[in-house]
């Protein structure tokens, strides 16, 4: 190959080169071509025990389970390690943080960020009441939610394909995903506000008006 194309296509030769010549327990290794920040996360689990992908965090509400934050991080980063990004976010487009956050044992490790307390379940101490039991089973059971909406976000909301292209795809189509369920949720709010306007108006006005309308035929 003349040395003019040979220098046309350097950095797509040197990327194949590099592709070959990855041994196994490698670093920084490359997974796919066309999507080179690609990782491969470890799941730990028995039936899927890797991921090929981007780790994609989200921060919910627990009564309304409206998403308050999105970030994607590069690499397989620790649990205990993506929480910042997204108070940081949360902070920076609501003004606001909240005074607890309900996390897995894998965020473990850090018991305060940013003035945020995080909670995550721990054994059951043997000083604990029967109330305290119970309290501290319910606010971690809550936390459980998060995994409902995770599943239809990726099945409905086709967050868990990213069709998009370039390093910042796996945040813009996190986002879209979220945008999308957050907007749902808003139609569900205003589905229940027109319904209650209607019955207490136009169905009120209507009872009343057939009721004086039967009355109207006895008297006659």
């Amino acid at each position: 190959m003349p040395a003019e194309k040979l220098s046309k296509y350097e950095e797509e030769l040197s990327l194949y080169k590099r592709v070959l010549s990855q041994k196994e327990k490698d670093k920084n290794k490359i997974y796919s071509l066309h999507k080179l920040f690609t990782s491969c996360i470890s799941k730990g689990k028995a039936h899927k025990r890797y991921e090929f992908g981007n780790k994609i965090g989200i921060m919910v509400e627990p009564k309304g389970l409206v998403i308050l934050g999105v970030e994607s991080y590069a690499g397989n980063r620790h649990d205990s390690k993506t929480i910042e990004p997204l108070l940081e976010q949360i902070e920076k487009n609501l003004e606001y943080l909240p005074e607890e956050i309900i996390y897995d044992r894998g965020g473990g490790g850090r018991t305060e960020i940013k003035g945020v307390k995080i909670s995550t379940p721990k054994p059951v101490r043997s000083k604990d009441s029967k109330y305290e039991r119970q309290k501290k089973r319910k606010k971690f059971r809550r936390r459980a939610a998060i995994e409902a909406v995770i599943g239809h976000l990726k099945r409905e909301f086709r967050m868990e394909q990213n069709y998009l292209h370039g390093e910042s795809s796996p945040k813009i189509n996190a986002m879209l995903a979220a945008s999308a369920w957050n907007l749902k949720k808003l139609a569900e709010k205003l589905k229940v506000i027109v319904l209650w306007f209607f019955r207490n108006s136009f169905f009120r006005d209507f009872g009343m008006n057939f009721r004086y309308y039967f009355s109207l035929n006895l008297i006659s």
